[in-house]
């Protein structure tokens, strides 16, 4: 899994809004300035954001964006959907080779996989709030972790995936 330059900004957006103390719309060059990054892009990356009702902007001499919902209320994977697609829209159109489409559209071994971790991913991203990474990164880490500790029968799942992926040969084009 890759995560992209827009999923990555748009959360840094949010988690600049969601610290902003003064409850005073923030533009683009003042969370550009603090997170180093080219206002123009961020504007348009906040336009997302806006467009989904995650933001709200906020026009006039003291105009910005401003959170639209509380941070409890921002789910991490509604965001990373809405701003940048689903990942696995993607998967048999990325690595196609030289046809337009993978010629393994039908009894595909390999694409469960990738499913199943995205499946994975996207459990744990739908079950962070952007009030999770509020915190200092040994905290959120510490919060996270205990968050979401494997269970027991989670990781056998993943387990019988792996003997399953040996034993149909699967790991030959890895």
């Amino acid at each position: 899994m890759k995560i992209s330059a827009v999923e990555e900004y748009a959360l840094r957006c949010l988690v600049q809004l969601a610290k902003n103390e003064t409850n005073e719309p923030m533009s683009a060059e003042e969370i550009s300035t603090k997170e180093l990054l080219s206002p123009a892009y961020l504007e348009k990356i906040l336009q997302r954001l806006n467009k989904i009702g995650v933001v709200r902007s906020l026009r006039g001499t003291k105009g910005g964006y401003i959170l639209s919902k509380k941070p409890s209320e921002i789910i991490i994977g509604e965001v990373i959907r809405a701003v940048d697609g689903s990942f696995s829209s993607e998967l048999c159109s990325s690595f196609s080779g030289n046809s337009p489409e993978c010629t393994h559209i039908t009894g595909c071994g390999i694409r469960p996989l990738w499913k199943n971790i995205y499946k994975y991913i996207f459990d744990i991203l739908d079950r962070t709030t952007l009030d999770d990474l509020m915190t200092d990164e040994k905290e959120s880490e510490f919060l996270l972790g205990k968050k979401f500790t494997m269970s027991f029968n989670e990781a056998l799942k993943i387990w019988i995936l792996g003997i399953w992926i040996r034993r149909t040969k699967c790991q030959t084009i890895f």
